[in-house]
């Protein structure tokens, strides 16, 4: 592998590589803990976002780099392009049904933080631990969770389209709630996790140590073009 990044710049490879690392690293952190990292999907989607756009920087960015424009405008034209993403990931967020993410919690694990969460919204909330589904008939809404099995990330969906932000932004403080009050599960998830950041670290580390000036070329190399 090292072989063949011998002839990709150091800058690249750091460019690539960081964002993703970092995502790993706070991932596998969150799993390894034995804490929950209980979030909207939207965030969810917006932090796997961040996590690819080094990769996706020097990737399609590269090959779809609009030339002409980067001769009129120099770097600023990296700004537009950073905008582009930017809607472009908003427009994917909106375009999903609202829910909430759970880091760190297979779908069984979560079922009964979400039962007593529910709970708090509504005194007759039931549930059906077979299906990982729930009910709150005083609102009108059918809850389930989405997940698989031995893999501590789920989903907490609706089945009706149309519930309203305020009811998923109290669900959601009312899981965290119980789930940070959980018992910690064992076995702890996640070491695959960083030992492949560590991979990619090591991997960093070692086409970028004692290359400063080919980083700092390769920095306006791809900032001026």
């Amino acid at each position: 592998m090292l072989k063949v990044l011998d002839s990709v710049d150091p800058f690249i490879i750091l460019l690539a590589l960081v964002p993703l690392i970092a995502y790993l690293l706070v991932i596998s952190t969150v799993r390894l803990s034995g804490r929950a990292l209980v979030t909207t999907g939207g965030r969810d989607i917006a932090a796997l976002a961040m996590a690819v756009s080094g990769l996706l920087a020097v990737g399609p960015a590269e090959l779809f780099f609009p030339n002409a424009a980067a001769t009129a405008f120099g770097p600023a034209v990296w700004l537009a392009l950073a905008v582009f993403y930017g809607l472009s990931v908003s427009l994917i967020v909106l375009s999903f049904s609202p829910r909430i993410a759970v880091y760190g919690r297979t779908a069984e694990e979560l079922y009964e933080p979400l039962l007593a969460a529910a709970k708090t919204l509504d005194a007759n909330a039931a549930g059906d631990r077979g299906l990982l589904q729930m009910t709150l008939p005083a609102l009108g809404i059918h809850l389930r969770i989405d997940g698989h099995r031995g893999i501590d990330y789920a989903q907490i969906v609706a089945f009706e389209p149309n519930v309203s932000l305020g009811f998923w932004s109290k669900l959601l403080a009312a899981t965290r709630a119980e789930v940070q009050g959980q018992t910690p599960p064992l076995p702890r998830r996640g070491f695959a996790m960083l030992f492949f950041a560590f991979v990619l670290g090591g991997v960093l580390i070692t086409k970028s140590f004692g290359h400063q000036e080919l980083l700092v070329q390769g920095f306006r190399d791809w900032l001026w073009r």
